[in-house]
């Protein structure tokens, strides 16, 4: 299976990309200074390969998340910057494909009622005062 890399432009030439990054293509290229964006996007996952992941993992994926899977196994989007005449790298934006994929767990450290809260902030903030 071969990755694509979209061209610049992408919002007029692949539109369901649009939709994926959460319209941040079209923000990077009409950005001052932000050149070079572009996308490697891998070809739709197969059913079962998400069969094969929630076996394996015991649990169900989420339908939106499946859809995204049949849509594209991941993609890898970059954007850089030109800073004087010297183009940079500035940024990353990664969704693993279904083989990368990792079941997290939930932490008992950070689910109710033990997560932080607006006054463990201001208890942290009043500290580094003293």
């Amino acid at each position: 299976m071969e990755e694509e890399a979209s061209p610049p432009g992408l919002g007029c030439s692949k539109p369901h990309l649009e939709k994926l990054t959460l319209g941040i293509t079209r923000i990077l290229e009409s950005s001052p200074g932000v050149t070079e964006v572009t996308i490697i996007e891998k070809p739709p996952a197969e059913r079962h390969m998400i069969s094969s992941w929630e076996q394996k993992n015991n649990c169900v994926m989420p339908e939106d998340v499946k859809n995204f899977y049949l849509m594209t196994n991941g993609f890898h989007m970059t954007w850089s910057v030109k800073l004087d005449e010297h183009i940079i790298p500035l940024g990353s934006m990664a969704i693993n494909s279904i083989s990368k994929l990792t079941q997290l767990t939930q932490s008992s450290m950070y689910s109710l009622p033990n997560a932080p809260t607006l006054a463990d902030l201001e208890d942290d903030t009043h500290e580094d005062n003293l």
